[in-house]
C-alpha cells in the first residue's frame, strides 16, 4: 500500500485495515496492546507506537522501518511511546502530542490510488499543495474540504518562496517565518484577515516578503557581519514600508535579536549567544517558534493557531 508523505499514522492504519478487509480495532488487536474506542476517527487523535509496535506495523505493511518514518512523522523517534517489555503497546490519546491533524489534497491521493479521506500531521494548522493549488486544513467540514487557490496564483507562490527560505536557511529560515507571522498578525499590523479559516492566506504573501527581509539581517548579525549602524538602517526602513503602527513590533524583535558587543565577535564566524527561540522542530507551530508571542502584544485568539 503507497505512502502518502506526511500521513498520521492514525491515517496509514485505517486505509490499511480497510485493504485487509479489517476494523481497525482488529488490526490493532493483532498488532499488541492498547485501548480505543470502536469509533476511533483519524480525523480526530493520532495513533501512537512503542519501538515493538512500530516494527509490527512494518511486518504487517510489508514496508522497512526506515521507509515508514521517513512518510509518517509520528513514527519517528521522539514520537515512540515508552517501551513495556516484549508486547507491542499501542495508544489513542485525544489530541495528537505534536502538531495539527490536517486534510491531505484529494488530488495528490488520488495520483497515488487512494481514494479516501487522507490526514496528516502538521505542525501549522494548514496545508497548502502547491501542485494543486488547493489548501487543506484542520477543519472537518466535509461540505467544504479544501479551497481552491487557483483563481490566487498569489498565495500559492508566496507558499513556494516560503518553502525556499525554510529549506536553505533551515531552523533560522523557519525562526523568521515564524517570526513575520508574528508581528505581521498584531492588530496594529491592520491587515483584512478575514474568516478565521482563511487569514493565514491573507498574510501569507506578506510573510513570505518580511521572512525574507528578517533573514537578510539575521543571518548577517549570527555571523558577526552586522554593525549598529546597519541593525538601525534596517529598522528604520521596515518602519517606512511597513508603517509607524508596526514601529513596536519591530523594536521588540531587534531587542530580542540584539547585537553582540563588537569585541566579542570574531570576524567570519557565527558566535555563541542567547537563543529567542527555543523551540524550532519538525512539528512545532508559528506559535510555538516566533520570539513575539508574549505581552507587550495584546493580540486577541490567533488567526492561525
Amino acid at each position: 500500500m503507497r505512502f502518502f508523505s506526511g500521513e498520521s499514522v492514525g491515517s496509514y492504519v485505517t486505509r490499511l485495515a480497510a485493504r485487509n478487509g479489517l476494523s481497525v480495532q482488529q488490526l490493532l488487536e493483532s498488532m499488541g496492546e492498547g485501548l480505543s474506542a470502536a469509533s476511533v476517527d483519524p480525523r480526530y487523535t493520532e495513533l501512537y507506537l512503542d519501538r515493538a509496535g512500530r516494527e509490527q506495523l512494518a511486518a504487517l505493511s510489508g514496508r522497512p522501518v526506515a521507509d515508514m518514518v521517513r512518510a509518517l512523522p509520528s513514527l519517528a523517534d521522539e514520537h515512540l511511546l515508552p517501551g513495556q517489555g516484549d508486547v507491542p503497546v499501542w495508544r489513542w490519546p485525544w489530541s495528537p502530542h505534536d502538531g495539527y491533524l490536517v486534510r491531505g489534497c484529494a488530488l495528490c491521493a488520488a495520483a497515488r490510488g487512494i481514494d479516501t479521506p487522507v490526514w496528516m500531521v502538521r505542525a501549522d494548522t494548514w496545508h497548502i499543495c502547491v501542485r494543486h493549488a488547493r489548501f487543506t486544513d484542520n477543519s472537518r467540514d466535509d461540505a467544504r474540504p479544501f479551497i481552491d487557490l487557483s483563481p490566487g496564483p498569489h498565495v500559492v507562490e508566496a507558499e513556494q518562496k516560503v518553502r525556499k527560505l525554510e529549506r536553505r536557511y533551515g531552523r533560522v529560515g523557519r525562526a523568521m517565518v515564524a517570526d513575520a507571522f508574528g508581528i505581521l498578525a498584531h492588530d496594529a499590523a491592520r491587515l483584512r484577515l478575514g474568516a478565521r479559516r482563511t487569514a493565514v492566506l491573507h498574510l501569507l504573501p506578506h510573510v513570505a516578503a518580511l521572512a525574507e527581509s528578517l533573514l537578510s539581517v539575521e543571518m548577517r548579525r549570527l555571523a558577526g557581519r552586522l554593525t549598529k549602524e546597519e541593525h538601525a538602517h534596517w529598522h528604520l526602513n521596515r518602519r517606512k514600508d511597513r508603517g509607524m503602527h508596526l514601529s513596536q513590533a519591530f523594536a521588540t524583535w531587534s531587542s530580542k535579536h540584539s547585537l553582540l558587543p563588537q569585541d566579542k565577535v570574531a570576524p567570519g564566524c557565527c558566535p555563541a549567544q542567547p537563543d529567542p527561540h527555543s523551540r524550532v522542530g519538525g512539528l512545532q507551530s508559528v506559535d510555538e517558534v516566533m520570539c513575539l508571542s508574549a505581552p507587550p502584544f495584546p493580540v486577541p485568539e490567533r488567526p492561525y493557531g
